[in-house]
């Protein structure tokens, strides 16, 4: 019953590589009507017009809880509007690449790679073990944006926010090794499943 448990907590980690369609033709079309009627304005850094964030987007920026701690982990020497643009630019390129809402597709990627379940070290006699714990939101959260995070360093755009983009299209279409990370942690639970104790209360007890 516990490895069932935990192999339905960990369905995602077996994702399928390829294409994931998360938009049909219908709302592509349309948001790229949406798209042509939007404000364009000219990007100071590369003089290319470019559709400008509506003030919703930059107030769901503060107040949705995903976007929020994204760019609160973005976010170095409490520089809290650099870390917003950086976002920011990442939503756009996204919006442009992909031409859909941008804000699905970092929920679809962030979803995809948020282990349900972590180790952490526990003591069997004289032995230290790992033991499996499980996560709340926040938590699956974070981890799953520190990866994006480190991966998206390691890519080879110039800008950040492009970085950030191509790690989140990646994963979104199944070639990231975000993934690949996910389910090494998801077969070091189920190595570790045994350090699970479970105290049943004995009949009769109050």
């Amino acid at each position: 019953m516990l490895r069932s448990l935990v192999g339905r907590a960990f369905s995602l980690a077996a994702v399928a590589p390829g294409v994931r369609a998360y938009v049909t033709r219908g709302q592509r079309n349309a948001m790229q009507k949406a798209l042509d009627k939007a404000e364009m304005v000219l990007n100071p850094r590369t003089q290319v017009p470019e559709p400008s964030i509506l003030p919703a987007d930059r107030q769901r920026l503060r107040l949705d809880p995903l976007l929020s701690q994204l760019v609160n982990m973005v976010m170095r020497d409490g520089k809290k509007q650099r870390a917003e643009r950086l976002v920011q630019d990442a939503l756009l390129d996204i919006r442009a690449h992909t031409q859909s809402d941008p804000y699905v597709v970092v929920s679809d990627a962030i979803s995809l790679v948020c282990p349900m379940m972590d180790t952490k070290r526990g003591r069997q006699g004289s032995k230290t073990v790992q033991v499996p714990r499980a996560l709340n939101l926040r938590q699956r959260r974070r981890r799953a944006i520190v990866w994006l995070l480190d991966a998206a360093k390691r890519r080879n755009e110039r800008e950040f926010g492009m970085r950030l983009s191509g790690e989140l299209q990646a994963i979104v279409n199944g070639t990231s090794g975000v993934l690949e990370k996910k389910l090494a942690l998801h077969k070091t639970v189920l190595a570790n499943r045994s350090n699970i104790r479970t105290t049943l209360p004995r009949m009769g007890a109050r």
